[in-house]
């Protein structure tokens, strides 16, 4: 049967048209149907397989974010506790403050939050340097009550500015020596010392570490050159990086408060000192930078908190100290790491010194060590390439009377190790490690040229693994909590243990990041009881 023709005249109606339409349409790629009998078949489409990849990662990091579990309570990379879970009331949820707070727990807490924070560093990283830049959520601080203090002592020489501040302080040059091979403890045990009536021979009177009135001092401007990141929670300035602090006050006071408890409960027992360190930002970063970064003022903060310790907890002031010697070259604090250098530990252990009344050992009377290589956990956080090129350097200073430690921890009871350990060959983020064999929950040091049973104890978290090899010339024994971990290895609160050891002077050293993570804070309470 054959197919009807259309009639002549439509034939050459259509024929009109599409070559009218082709020769005002020569350009056009897509072809173009007038009639619908010239339409070829649609096909029925499916779910494109991209957008069905999308919908599975979304619906699995749906069904993680809820994997309650999961969630974090602390950030390793920003040090701080993250938000806790918002207590429901009546009047929270009528007033919407609930829902808010329930919000802001569910961003700030979502599972594998750090390696996101991590990721989102490296992907904007691809986007070149740029300035003034938040890549993460920084609290706002509580505001500092004020306190009237003068400044502390430190010395007659004026400050002067530096012509490279990060750079380490120029030393005579010594041979680099590995530590020790680990020698057999020598019999006798620091259980059970009896502390002695007599103080010891070299004891001077202790002075109030009250601070004389000198110039206020300043942290120069950024070079105009400066290139300012802000990372996450950190600071980030050129080949340098600074952590936040953000002051809160009801935390700060928690801390001083278990101070204040501890002193109550050692009274009689041993003298009670506390040092609260800056970090880098309150020393290192002009106090315009600082503001503009919405941190805390950190000399204010401090000034604060010693003010709310008693009168039995001998508060020893180091701000205008470090400041002072950081503004004339030293190279106090790292600038890929979240920590103090040796040399920074050192100059608060002067005032420790000072206050506690004995001689501080003079630096060149230790044997120094040297490891090149350093990226810590700023570097960690950022993976700057700035940092990367110019790594810190780790110096370490070893007592010349031992460089033995025993050290306790969940799986050895006394272990020896050593002081100041050589980590030359360690990876570039351990090398901190070098000082007392890294956070112990229980460590101990004996002079073998001392026999009169002073002793000290050092409650600390990792900013005292600086310092305490500096307090071995001075005790016969130097005994070492780390407040975070001590529950796992002894179940003592801090009187009993002072008592059983007839511990002479405690010292509470932590920085001042410490004084605002809460978790951290009610571990130290739980250790004093």
């Amino acid at each position: 049967m054959m197919t009807k023709r259309p009639f002549p005249l439509k034939r050459l109606i259509q024929r009109i048209q599409w070559k009218s339409y082709a020769f005002f349409h020569r350009s056009r790629k897509t072809p173009f149907f007038l009639y619908e009998e010239q339409k070829p078949p649609q096909q029925k489409r499916g779910l494109s397989p991209r957008i069905a990849v999308f919908l599975t990662v979304l619906g699995l990091l749906t069904v993680l974010a809820w994997i309650v579990p999961l969630r974090p309570t602390y950030s390793d990379q920003e040090h701080r506790d993250l938000t806790s879970f918002p207590t429901f009331s009546l009047s929270a949820a009528i007033d919407g403050s609930y829902f808010s707070d329930l919000t802001t727990w569910f961003a700030d807490t979502f599972p594998l939050r750090d390696l996101f924070l991590s990721l989102q560093s490296k992907l904007e990283g691809l986007y070149g340097i740029q300035t003034q830049k938040i890549t993460g959520n920084v609290t706002q601080g509580d505001e500092i009550p004020v306190v009237e203090t003068d400044p502390e002592p430190s010395g007659d020489t004026d400050p002067q500015q530096p012509a490279s501040p990060n750079e380490p302080p120029v030393q005579d040059a010594q041979p680099e020596q590995a530590p020790p091979e680990a020698q057999q403890p020598e019999e006798g045990s620091p259980e059970g010392q009896d502390t002695p009536e007599e103080p010891q021979p070299e004891q001077l009177p202790a002075e109030e570490p009250e601070e004389e009135p000198e110039e206020e001092l300043t942290v120069p401007e950024l070079d105009d050159d400066a290139v300012v990141e802000k990372l996450s929670a950190v600071l980030s300035i050129d080949n340098a990086a600074y952590e936040y602090y953000n002051f809160v006050q009801e935390y700060a006071d928690n801390y001083t408060d278990a101070l204040n408890r501890a002193a109550e409960q050692l009274e009689g027992i041993s003298n009670v000192y506390s040092i609260i360190v800056p970090n880098s930002m309150g020393i290192c970063v002009p106090t315009d930078v600082q503001e503009a970064a919405n941190t805390s003022d950190q000399k204010a903060a401090i000034e604060y908190m010693n003010s709310c310790l008693s009168d039995k907890v001998t508060a020893i002031p180091v701000y205008h100290t470090l400041l002072k010697h950081y503004l004339e070259g030293e190279y106090l604090y790292f600038r890929t790491d979240h920590h103090w250098t040796a040399l920074g530990a050192y100059r608060a252990y002067e005032q420790f010194a000072k206050a506690a009344g004995f001689s501080p050992t003079p630096l060149e009377d230790f044997i120094p060590h040297e490891y090149d290589g350093f990226l810590g956990t700023f570097y960690n956080s950022t993976k700057s390439e700035a940092m990367a090129k110019t790594p810190d350097t780790v110096y370490a200073y070893e007592a010349p009377s031992t460089n033995n430690i025993h050290i306790t921890n969940e799986e050895i009871s006394d272990w020896l190790y050593v002081v100041i350990g050589n980590v030359e060959k360690s990876s570039a983020g351990n090398k901190y490690g070098t000082f007392i064999g890294g956070d112990n929950p229980y460590s101990y040091i004996e002079n073998p040229n001392k026999d009169d049973g002073s002793a000290v104890m050092l409650v600390k978290e990792s900013y005292g693994n600086a310092f305490a090899p500096f307090l071995i010339e001075n005790y016969q024994y130097v005994y070492i909590v780390d407040y975070r971990y001590i529950s796992k290895v002894d179940d003592r609160k801090i009187a009993e243990m002072c008592e059983d050891l007839g511990v002479d002077d405690v010292l509470f050293l932590n920085t001042i990041s410490t004084t605002r993570a809460d978790s951290l804070i009610q571990r130290l309470a739980d250790f004093v009881g």
